[in-house]
């Protein structure tokens, strides 16, 4: 705690001559600033200090707060910065010149953009006192999306001051992972994962995936999620309507204003989108706090996160002119019912076989007999190809020579990505990306 606000603070550094004197100072669980390698200092605790010959250049041991074990660094002394660490004194520069004057030089040299999406309320980071010319912590009260606080547009509250001291400052004051440079010239896109979204989500299997060390299993992140929320009273609950049936669910959600509510609406987002390719959907319905309801409806418009799914479903649900829909409801009633249409399908697999598969370079066909494969072979086609015509006859033509090797046909069996619908018709493929959707209803 100190009685005055960071621009009146003073530091007294120590002076000692050893790196090793100086880490005798740390302890673990200490708290303290370590330097990152993006060339910022970051909040992080001492996990272990070592005597070891083999790590004296390096010899503390610090995890980086909210983040991963992965992310721990051995780190030297002249990258950590605590008030409880004595400094090595710097010989100081004829002519220093005031912070000020610096901050001033530095923005007038090149004017920076940045990216706030990653900053919330409550979040903790590093922020400049101008007089002072250092930084102290803060934390986040609110970013505003108003033009009139665009150069200053997040409000921080210095860590251990009153309310009255809170200042409106911009990303260039500020010093936090979860902030970014944006990319000159680069296309807006849609918002990444959110804080509050990879703390709950990102779960570290017990045994990682070889090819892909960072691979974080949904399973993991779902249920890591559910025992965070399990004393959650408010739900968000939605329904996925298709022409034989409905699709329903009901995730508990955070309360609009707790700091964590961002992790709801994203995993209701992942979570929609898994289902809408399970069983398809023609419009969402959703009910439950007004907030999460609207992000949701943002995320399954035209341009919003989940874009492919709003303009591919009109095709996977055989109505290419009709619009994807979303739409809120005040109560649960007002959602559609729970529908599901079982389809039984043949188990026996005797006799005389062809299949084939269409896949985006080439045809795949195999004729069977009795569960032994007589014949096998692919077939080079044009997918991009607009007539209906070329695909018919490119696959009539490799049945064929795999009907060859039959001595009759029972049956007649094929996969390709697309949809059939319970009346045994393919309303969608994704294979004829070109042929107009006019002359897929048609002659496909």
């Amino acid at each position: 705690w100190r009685s005055s606000p960071p621009s009146v603070c003073a530091q007294v550094a120590l002076q000692v001559s050893s790196f090793g004197a100086m880490a005798d100072n740390l302890e673990v669980g200490m708290k303290l600033h370590a330097l990152y390698s993006d060339g910022e200092y970051y909040p992080a605790e001492v996990v272990e200090v070592s005597e070891s010959d083999r790590r004296k250049k390096a010899p503390i041991k610090v995890h980086f707060v909210g983040y991963e074990t992965s992310d721990d660094r051995w780190m030297s002394m002249d990258k950590l910065k605590s008030k409880k660490l004595p400094k090595v004194k710097a010989e100081e520069p004829k002519e220093k010149a005031k912070p000020k004057a610096k901050a001033k030089a530095k923005a007038k040299a090149k004017a920076k953009e940045f990216d706030y999406s990653g900053l919330e309320k409550g979040m903790k980071c590093n922020v400049l006192a101008e007089e002072e010319g250092k930084f102290f912590p803060a934390e986040v009260v609110t970013v505003s999306t108003g033009k009139g606080k665009a150069s200053t547009p997040v409000k921080i509250h210095w860590v251990g001051y009153t309310n009255a001291s809170d200042e409106w400052v911009g990303g260039d004051r500020i010093k936090s992972k979860n902030l970014k440079l944006k990319t000159q010239g680069a296309k807006a896109g849609p918002p990444g994962m959110p804080p509050a979204a990879r703390r709950l989500l990102l779960v570290k299997p017990k045994v990682e995936a070889p090819l892909d060390p960072g691979f974080r299993p949904l399973v993991l992140g779902k249920r890591a999620y559910l025992e965070a929320a399990k004393d959650c009273t408010e739900k968000l609950e939605w329904a996925l309507t298709r022409s034989d049936g409905c699709a329903r669910y009901s995730l508990p959600v955070f309360d609009e204003k707790h700091k964590d509510v961002k992790a709801s609406s994203y995993l209701a987002g992942v979570l929609i989108q898994e289902m809408i390719w399970q069983r398809s959907a023609s419009e969402l319905v959703l009910c439950g706090p007004k907030r999460i309801c609207e992000v949701i409806k943002r995320a399954y418009s035209k341009g919003g996160a989940y874009e492919f799914e709003v303009m591919s479903m009109p095709n996977v649900c055989g109505h290419p002119d009709k619009a994807f829909a979303v739409s809120i409801v005040e109560k649960v009633e007002d959602l559609p019912a729970s529908k599901d249409t079982p389809q039984i399908c043949g188990t026996d697999a005797s006799g005389c076989r062809l299949a084939f598969d269409l896949g985006k370079s080439d045809i795949k066909t195999v004729a069977v007999k009795d569960n032994e494969v007589l014949y096998s072979k692919e077939t080079e086609w044009d997918v991009t190809n607009p007539d209906p015509q070329y695909h018919y006859d490119a696959i009539m033509d490799a049945m064929k020579l795999a009907k060859a090797a039959l001595p009759k046909v029972d049956a007649i069996g094929g996969s390709a990505t697309g949809t059939i619908s319970a009346d045994n018709e393919a309303t969608w493929c994704d294979i004829f990306p070109n042929v107009p959707p006019d002359v897929y209803k048609e002659k496909v």
